[in-house]
């Protein structure tokens, strides 16, 4: 495997709790009742402007007010987005160390470019990603396989050398029109069920287990030098926020000894203050385990 590619919402970057709290704030700014979490997880997936106006226009053919509905929205955006740092726990740390293994980092996503190329920019990501395609009019909507073609093509790399990980429906069909290995980014999806139906070839916990994969794939069963790269050292919650700084203690025993007391680590640490909306994120180690790369595998296909 030389290349992988990612989504970038939902994947990489935590836009769902950003774009909760701008509706629910430029619907106020609008003077419309805000939709609930629900009503915007079904629809999250519509065409950014077409989602807006669905939720804040007085109908959803009110063409004439989508204008006035996105500049109300960017208002709040351009506010918020430079403040904060929406990486989900462990990416950081997982890209650098694709990026010492000399693997080729892409970046597909639908989402516009004015939102895209500012935050891949501000997360501290974009001199690790080596190609990053952010929705223009100029190519069709996933799972349509033209834009997955067009990473790769300038990655330079085989269809089947890739691997496209994402967390939507249309991520692991556009990955199977476009000939690439498609793996399901579950720790953010709000659609498990949905992803899980198109039977993708990996089925991926945490962030860091992409690291698994690729062993998986290389044959190497997760062999020695993957493990000395997982995020660490390696201890069930190897994506704590923490770890992203990427610098090892020099020992595993300073390592614990740097630990909270009487953390046992026999479960995930993050999920129950994390806020995931994905239960795979309160599974134990026995049940998600980077480091047995061979349980990434999807059995359901």
């Amino acid at each position: 495997m030389r290349a992988v590619i990612f989504d970038w919402d939902l994947t990489l970057w935590n836009s769902w709790d950003i774009h909760l709290l701008l509706m629910e704030e430029t619907a106020a700014d609008l003077g419309v009742a805000p939709p609930s979490a629900a009503e915007i997880a079904a629809e999250f997936h519509r065409p950014f402007l077409r989602h807006l106006l669905l939720f804040l226009g007085s109908r959803p053919d009110a063409e004439d007010e989508m204008p006035g509905i996105e500049a109300a929205y960017l208002r709040r955006y351009y506010r918020i987005a430079g403040h904060r740092n929406y990486l989900y726990p462990g990416v950081a740390s997982l890209l650098r160390v694709l990026k010492r293994r000399g693997i080729r980092i892409g970046i597909l996503s639908d989402k516009r470019p004015e939102f895209g190329l500012l935050e891949l920019e501000r997360s501290g990501l974009a001199s690790l990603v080596d190609y990053a395609d952010f929705k223009t009019d100029a190519r069709p909507y996933k799972p349509h396989p033209a834009g997955l073609r067009s990473v790769l093509a300038a990655l330079a790399v085989a269809a089947g050398d890739a691997v496209y990980v994402g967390d939507a429906p249309q991520d692991m069909a556009g990955a199977r029109a476009a000939g690439v290995a498609a793996a399901a980014a579950l720790w953010a999806t709000i659609d498990r069920d949905a992803v899980m139906e198109l039977q993708p070839d990996y089925a991926l916990q945490r962030p860091h287990q992409v690291m698994a994969m690729l062993a998986d794939t290389g044959g190497d069963d997760g062999a020695n030098p993957w493990l000395r790269q997982l995020p660490g050292p390696w201890r069930p919650d190897g994506d704590h926020p923490a770890d992203d700084e990427d610098e090892a203690p020099a020992s595993p025993a300073e390592s614990l000894a740097a630990e909270p007391a009487g953390a046992a680590w026999e479960f995930w640490p993050l999920s129950a203050r994390w806020g995931g909306r994905s239960g795979e994120l309160a599974l134990p180690p026995s049940a998600a385990n980077p480091v047995a790369p061979l349980s990434l595998r999807n059995d359901r296909r």
